[in-house]
């Protein structure tokens, strides 16, 4: 196992990527192609491929109560309830009595997956919007009936609505993105008024409030705006904001009327601590300058407001109130209580009647339990869940160096799980609420979450305990990264492509010695964002970039780049197209001096290292993957066989670095792939973990050394795996028996008569290689042998997967070429 300190300071450097030579020239132009000059070859058909695979269904990957979002309300017979929705495959809308806990009902609403903050009506009821990446739906909870109930789909054509607020008049308010639209909805007509969007600098409608006909929104992510809509005359406005505010601020994200206030939350927030912002409905002017002088903790982080203008937020660990008519703040004491404070749902419910009606607040946790405190009287109670867990979205799926699979999950509630392949039991485990990429470091895991560009570290052999093992190790939010997309290592230093923040154009490359020292490099290529990373045979980065930011941000103009770079120098040595048209390098994969990659569009190109050319460029036909920096396009190689493989549309591919031949192995479904160090495949799709068994390639290890072996190694049936393992003596393989070696070191003779399959790659050998008659497959690959190297009779032919060998005796036979 690697040594380090068990704790130790990072030390973080922002640097600009130094061009070198005919860098410069070149980062803004097309690779050429091909040495010759000659444009890349473009197979657009499958070819001969002998691959074909079996899907096996492990299950679920992981199911959990996932609350995000929720409001109170009082029924028409006073019963005090939460509206919560719990997301998962599919979302869930609960409504919880407050004073008992108990679950009065819960209504899954497939096939939608992520809901949004409900809007109570006057009467008690609630309208609320669940969606994916396609639509929104909106629907309404009828407390006298206890249904809910479809109203429509995505009102004014954008993907999401955003917010939404019931007016007086039972008139339903939003607001949407990608074109930050205001609309009003009628329940009793189903009549929609689109009034367009708000603003053309932000793509984002979020904070929603209505006071009196006019709409009050504040936009992002990016320039952050608050408008105004007077829903009589359909005029749109801007109110200006004082100088500071918008100096600091991209977006707004949650407004809240309290009195004749309107209360808005925005961020970044104020150096010195404050993030709202007050505006005076009635005198028409910003009010209660800093009055909340520190930063709000929740995203929904004011409560409904009481009859005379008292509202509730979180921030420092305590709950305080706000009083409209004096701008006054003071600590409720819940921080003295010892309630849960994991709460995603914060609000307020008045109890009781009409003069005597007392504010309960109310918080419900992330796994749907919940507690409510009376700030007037200090009486307050804790509940456990009834909320029902739901399949969770699968995110990221990985390898470990235990031999484990790890899945982590979309916006979750801190949930992964870990599958055994020796059990085939799935572990569930506490995590990040989103992973975006996962890297064995010799014995260790290190594994990228959003938000805030997030690194933990951690032993998968020890117990695992979210925040101690593994352990937060350093974050990059401080250079306005917020996504890590990608990880590589060439077993001493790591390189991280990542996502800057929202709203904020392009990304980085980010190199560590994982023992305090981080180089970060801004925009390798102008406003794009890094996507996938590799380190060459050469030792050197190869980092491929998107054309997007950060969400909201401005595309870069250009086409998505490979760039190549220097790790102890922070040289860019290179910079240059390798897809025309394309606008995300997804996906690298590193086999002997070729770098290969793939583009979200579904092409593989080949990049030689030695001449920095693009050598051949394979359209696999399965066309653009949606993800706007290429999460759901991978490429790898495969240890085993020497073939890389990948999804490109969904769909589960191999491709043959050799001959460019590639085939589509699976029906589309799904969206990461891993491959563990024995060859095999493992890919997740919406909810599920799948296994991945290839066929008329490398079969599976029935016996496998990855130690020292002293002695003579002779195989005669099944298939010996060599991995990462000295053998000391010849290496015999009989008739019909296999031999998978990879990245091994062998002294003494190897020898293959009518085996079925031999496969040695990445290996040191001493002493003669002769190879004859198999009858499967012979892969000689990226080997250095010292001796001569013979084939003979093998059927079909050996090949080195593209990656030659260095032998320091003669060549002959059917190896003559390898």
């Amino acid at each position: 196992m690697r040594s380090h300190p068990a704790r130790f300071r990072y030390r973080r450097r922002l640097h600009r990527l130094v061009p070198a030579g005919a860098a410069l020239a070149v980062a803004a132009a097309l690779l050429v192609a091909t040495p010759a000059g000659a444009e890349p070859e473009v197979p657009t058909a499958e070819g001969a491929l002998a691959v074909s695979a079996t899907v096996v269904d492990l299950g679920v990957a992981a199911t959990q109560v996932n609350v995000r979002t929720g409001v109170t309300a009082v029924f028409p017979d006073g019963t005090p309830v939460a509206y919560v929705l719990s997301d998962g495959n599919p979302v869930s809308f609960n409504v919880i009595n407050v004073e008992t806990g108990a679950l009065i009902s819960s209504f899954p609403l497939p096939p939608k997956s992520i809901g949004g903050y409900p809007a109570v009506a006057p009467d008690g009821s609630a309208y609320f919007g669940v969606r994916d990446g396609r639509s929104t739906l909106v629907y309404h909870y009828d407390p006298l009936t206890n249904d809910v109930e479809f109203l429509i789909e995505s009102p004014t054509g954008d993907s999401v609505t955003r917010s939404l607020v019931v007016g007086e008049n039972g008139l339903v308010y939003g607001t949407t993105y990608p074109r930050a639209k205001a609309f009003t909805y009628d329940p009793q007509t189903g009549e929609v008024v689109d009034f367009g969007s708000v603003t053309t600098g932000d793509a984002y409608g979020w904070g929603l409030e209505e006071v009196n006909g006019t709409m009050y929104i504040g936009t992002g992510i990016g320039e952050g705006h608050v408008m105004t809509v007077d829903t009589a005359t359909r005029e749109i406005a801007e109110l200006a904001l004082p100088p500071e505010y918008d100096e600091a601020l991209t977006y707004f994200y949650r407004f809240q009327q309290v009195g004749d206030l309107v209360a808005m939350a925005f961020s970044p927030g104020l150096p010195g601590g404050t993030n709202t912002a007050f505006w005076d409905t009635v005198n028409q002017e910003w009010a209660c300058e800093g009055a909340i002088g520190t930063f709000l903790q929740l995203n929904g982080p004011y409560t409904q407001a009481t009859p005379d203008g008292v509202m509730y937020y979180k921030s420092g660990g305590e709950i305080w109130s706000f009083d409209s008519s004096d701008c006054s703040t003071a600590a409720t004491g819940w921080a003295d209580l010892g309630l849960s404070g994991s709460h995603r749902v914060l609000d307020l419910v008045m109890v009781g009647e009409a003069d005597a009606a007392e504010p309960w607040l109310v918080g419900v946790n992330n796994d749907g339990s919940m507690w409510r405190f009376n700030p007037s009287t200090g009486e307050h109670a804790e509940f456990e869940s009834e909320v029902l867990g739901a399949p969770l979205t699968a995110h990221t799926v990985t390898s470990g160096p235990d031999d484990q699979i790890y899945v982590s999950t979309y916006l979750g509630p801190g949930t992964i799980s870990r599958y055994d392949p020796a059990t085939e039991q799935i572990t569930q485990l506490n995590g990040p609420g989103q992973a975006d990429s996962w890297l064995t470091y010799g014995d260790e895991v290190l594994v990228g979450s959003y938000p805030n560009a997030i690194v933990h570290r951690g032993d998968p052999a020890q117990p695992w305990d979210w925040g101690t093992n593994p352990a937060h190790a350093f974050q990059l939010i401080g250079d306005a990264q917020d996504r890590v997309i990608s990880m590589a290592t060439d077993g001493a230093l790591v390189a991280l492509g990542t996502v800057s923040d929202y709203g904020v154009r392009g990304g980085a490359l980010t190199i560590t010695d994982m023992n305090g020292t981080i180089d970060v490099y801004r925009d390798p290529v102008p406003n794009q964002s890094v996507t996938s990373v590799a380190f060459g045979a050469d030792g050197l980065v190869y980092a491929g970039t998107s054309i997007r930011g950060g969400l909201s941000s401005p595309n870069s103009p250009l086409d998505a780049h490979l760039v190549v770079v220097d790790p102890a120098t922070g040289t860019q040595e290179f910079a240059g197209v390798p897809v025309p048209g394309n606008d995300v390098v997804a996906a690298l994969a590193v086999r002997g001096e070729t770098v290969w990659g793939l583009t979200n569009t579904g092409m593989v190109f080949g990049f030689d290292t030695a001449s920095r050319t693009v050598t051949s460029t394979t359209d696999l036909g399965t066309g653009r993957s949606a993800s706007p920096w290429g999460l759901g396009s991978t490429l790898q190689a495969n240890p085993v066989d020497g073939l890389l493989y990948g999804i490109a549309g969904e769909s589960v591919f191999v491709f043959d670095p050799a001959t460019q031949e590639f085939r589509i192995l699976t029906e589309p479904g799904f969206k990461r792939l891993t491959i563990t160090t024995s060859g095999q495949l493992y890919a997740v799709g919406a909810t599920n973990l799948y296994r991945i068994d290839l066929e008329g390639t490398v079969p599976a290890c029935t016996a496998t050394i990855d130690g020292q072996h002293t002695g003579p190694l002779t195989v005669t049936d099944g298939v010996t795996c060599v991995l990462g393992a000295t053998v000391d003596g010849p290496v015999t393989v009989g008739a019909g028996g296999s031999l998978v070696v990879r990245d091994a070191t062998l002294v003494g003779p190897v020898a293959g008569t009518s085996a079925a399959t031999i496969a040695i790659t990445d290996s040191s050998i001493t002493g003669p290689v002769m190879i004859t008659g198999s009858t499967v497959e012979t892969t000689i690959a990226g080997n250095e042998i010292v001796g001569p190297l013979a084939c003979s009779g093998n059927t079909p032919e050996p090949t080195n997967a593209g990656v030659p060998n260095t032998v320091s005796g003669s060549r002959s036979g059917q190896c003559a070429d390898l």
